[in-house]
């Protein structure tokens, strides 16, 4: 089925609404509506909480750019000493009042007045307010009424894959132990792609809530979304525990013994499995815990890299139980 939605993404087809009426009320007041329409165009923000937050800021902001476009350019002309002068008085004055928001529209606004204004400068400082008002309003109301930010969806994928790609790693990671490479530049790697991932997801999650928020009478994605927090925590739990395995002193010499290696090996086919089905007491598992039982005491390192793997396991098996956020799991090869 034809959907823009899919083809054009929610921020730009409301970017493309919001200019539009923008645009058709300014010249239904007969004003132009440049300003008006760079107004919304920066300011449609990812949810409706932060729209109506920055245009708190951005309104005085606003004021103060169009303020010293005015006064330099009555002052010194339509030189080139005029817009550099409005531009950086603008950007430092809206940091030094802390309206960091407002900084990007003050600075627009107070460079692309200046070519505009010719003479009655009251006038055009009050209509540049009017325009802008209008472009902040316009942009506010569109993105709270109009296609509210759904990222449910994709905050679930990016669990999902980033599940998927801890076991990966997790699997890869046993693979080098048992081969005895302590250090791993790829697994260091792919650990940090995964916490980008993960930080994508968080910052998504933080978004949903906030646009729920705002709609207060959605309860039940409220509490869905409750839950995807909960496996979000969880996901970066098993990243913390998958990194002991790959953050290892590099002045460490550790060397597992035959048994020790056939019984990760017996670990590896494991990591593929469905554990929602697995027995927190699986003979694998007794099998590593016993070879713990037989470490020397100088072995303590050892005995800390293979206890992490029963704790990973046994955590895994009692999480994948229950959750219903993140259940695909890996196909066996």
């Amino acid at each position: 089925m034809f959907s823009f939605k899919k083809i054009f993404g929610e921020r730009i087809i409301k970017t493309g609404i919001s200019t539009f009426i923008t645009a058709l009320i300014c010249m239904w007041l007969n004003l132009s509506p440049i300003f008006a329409v760079i107004t919304a165009i920066v300011t449609i923000e990812p949810t409706a909480k932060a729209s109506l937050k920055k245009a708190y800021v951005r309104f005085p902001a606003s004021v103060i750019g169009a303020f010293i476009a005015v006064m330099s350019l009555y002052f010194f002309g339509e030189t080139a000493l005029t817009y550099a002068l409005a531009a950086t008085l603008t950007i430092w004055i809206t940091y030094r009042l802390k309206l960091y928001d407002g900084v990007l529209v003050a600075a627009i606004t107070a460079v692309a007045m200046i070519p505009s204004i010719q003479d009655e400068y009251a006038y055009h400082f009050l209509t540049r307010l009017a325009t802008t008002t209008i472009g902040l309003t316009t942009s506010t109301v569109i993105n709270y009424l109009i296609l509210p930010p759904e990222y449910i969806d994709r905050i679930k994928g990016l669990a999902t894959t980033s599940k998927k790609d801890i076991q990966q790693l997790f699997h890869k990671r046993v693979e080098e132990l048992t081969d005895g490479k302590l250090q791993s530049a790829k697994s260091d790697k792919k650990y940090k792609e995964i916490q980008k991932t993960m930080a994508e997801a968080e910052q998504l999650l933080q978004y949903q809530h906030d646009e729920y928020s705002y709609h207060r009478s959605n309860e039940e994605g409220m509490r869905h979304l409750n839950d995807i927090r909960k496996e979000l925590q969880f996901i970066k739990i098993y990243l913390t525990y998958v990194g002991n395995l790959i953050y290892i002193p590099r002045n460490l010499k550790m060397k597992f013994s035959p048994k020790e290696q056939e019984v990760m090996e017996k670990v590896l086919p494991l990591i593929k499995e469905d554990m929602s089905g697995m027995d927190i007491e699986h003979p694998v598992l007794e099998e590593l815990h016993e070879c713990i039982l037989e470490l020397d005491e100088d072995e303590i390192f050892k005995a800390h890299v293979l206890n992490e793997i029963i704790i990973l396991f046994r955590t895994l098996i009692n999480h994948d139980r229950t959750t219903e956020v993140t259940n695909k799991k890996e196909a066996s090869v």
